[in-house]
């Protein structure tokens, strides 16, 4: 991000001394240059070097490469419209160059170009959603109780947790009312769960006394097999993440929430910035 922070910086001046071209052969800026362009190339990146983590083994430099970010760009045109996904791709074509800059993978600019013309002549994959619930989470529960990890998987069904807080006690805060509060989760934000069992209360209280921290990459493995143990496709940590969506969804509207009311208090108690995020894992 250091090498992509333009803010402060004359865009026209960085253009013109860009070796860079554009689609249209002209000379473009590989900067973010607005407080919001940061924020976005931030976040495009980060869900980038995630997705990577989550769907390839080995180091993440090895797989930054057009294989990854070709996966990585056609699962957001199942996700967002069009103008979105148009950004996500500006966007990864400054990431791609400023990763060069420290010699980090093989992506570049050019073949974020090719995959967009891709996706321009399918464009009808912007219009679909999949949905990656799992359908059988208890099961999968089952399965990680013989890992040393399984609170993990516990509060990522019962809660909505995303994978990067459930490993990490350092974030969690214990409520009164048997909710948690989670500190520095993406985008740095600070969002409140929904209430969880007194029975998974005790054993996050026991966790944070003893500091527990399970690495990522252990925990995605670990939940791969414990999901293709029950026979079902592995739809990565965040599977777990549209379950809860979907069954607190569910949850409150059978206690007298209508619709709207039930998507925004999901959206609350999963930290999405916006409903219609939330929206993308009931929706189907």
């Amino acid at each position: 991000m250091s090498n992509a922070n333009g803010i402060g910086q004359s865009k026209a001046e960085t253009r013109n001394n860009s070796n860079i071209r554009g689609e249209n052969g002209h000379a473009v800026s590989d900067k973010a240059h607005s407080i919001k362009e940061v924020q976005n190339l931030r976040s495009v990146a980060t869900q980038y070097i995630n997705y990577v983590k989550e769907n390839y083994s080995g180091k993440v430099a090895g797989n930054i490469n057009k294989e990854s970010a070709k996966a990585f760009l056609k699962a957001k045109a199942l996700e967002v419209k069009g103008s979105t996904l148009n950004t996500y791709t500006s966007l990864m074509q400054k990431v791609s160059e400023n990763l060069n800059k420290d010699h980090i993978g093989t992506l570049n600019r050019q073949d974020i170009q090719n995959i967009k013309q891709e996706l321009k002549n399918d464009y009808t994959l912007s219009k679909e959603h999949i949905n990656r619930a799992y359908d059988n989470t208890q099961a999968i529960q089952e399965q990680m109780r013989h890992t040393s990890m399984s609170l993990s998987t516990d509060l990522q069904v019962e809660a909505g947790l995303r994978a990067n807080d459930a490993i990490n006690s350092d974030k969690w805060h214990i409520n009164e009312d048997n909710t948690l509060t989670i500190s520095d989760s993406k985008g740095g934000i600070t969002y409140t769960t929904a209430p969880i069992s007194p029975e998974l209360l005790n054993r996050v209280e026991e966790a944070k006394e003893m500091g527990y921290k399970v690495n990522y990459t252990e925990y995605r493995e670990a939940l791969k097999e414990a999901v293709q143990n029950t026979g079902q496709e592995y739809n990565g940590t965040h599977g777990l993440r549209y379950s809860f969506a979907q069954d607190r969804l569910d949850e409150l509207r059978q206690n007298g929430y209508t619709e709207n009311e039930a998507k925004g208090q999901v959206s609350l108690e999963m930290g999405h910035s916006r409903l219609d995020i939330t929206d993308h894992y009931t929706s189907f």
